[in-house]
């Protein structure tokens, strides 16, 4: 648990020095792509993947008897199986696989790479049904 602490807390220490200026600039949210994936220590990486977890962990919880949001809820239940370490080298890997596609958002790359929330690209750029 302290270890989850620690990741959670460093992810989100990193997560605010690399991306802050851009989104205070702007007045919008900056999604983390696979420029600032590569800036950043393993640490750094699984404490942004355990933050997203643990946001759709407590958007499901919170929801009670309301319907929890779909994207939260079958996050949740796809990557019970897969640890935090196996998500953070799925998205290496992919960014490794793909620099075209630096510019991706993380999270698109975790919906379509780890769950079947998102179905995954053709070569093309067309997604699969």
């Amino acid at each position: 648990m302290r270890a989850a602490v620690i990741l959670l807390l460093v992810g989100l220490l990193v997560g605010g020095l690399v991306s802050a200026s851009p989104a205070v600039e702007t007045g919008k949210a900056m999604l983390w792509t696979g420029v600032q994936w590569r800036q950043v220590s393993e640490d750094g990486k699984a404490g942004y993947i355990f933050g997203m977890g643990n946001l759709a962990d407590f958007e499901v919880a919170a929801a009670g008897q309301r319907k929890p949001a779909c994207l939260s809820r079958a996050f949740v239940d796809d990557l019970k199986t897969k640890t935090v370490g196996q998500i953070v080298q799925d998205v290496n890997q992919f960014y490794r696989e793909n620099p075209d596609k630096v510019n991706m958002s993380v999270i698109e790359v975790v919906l379509r790479r780890c769950t079947k929330v998102c179905p995954p690209e053709t070569p093309g750029g067309v997604t699969k049904k």
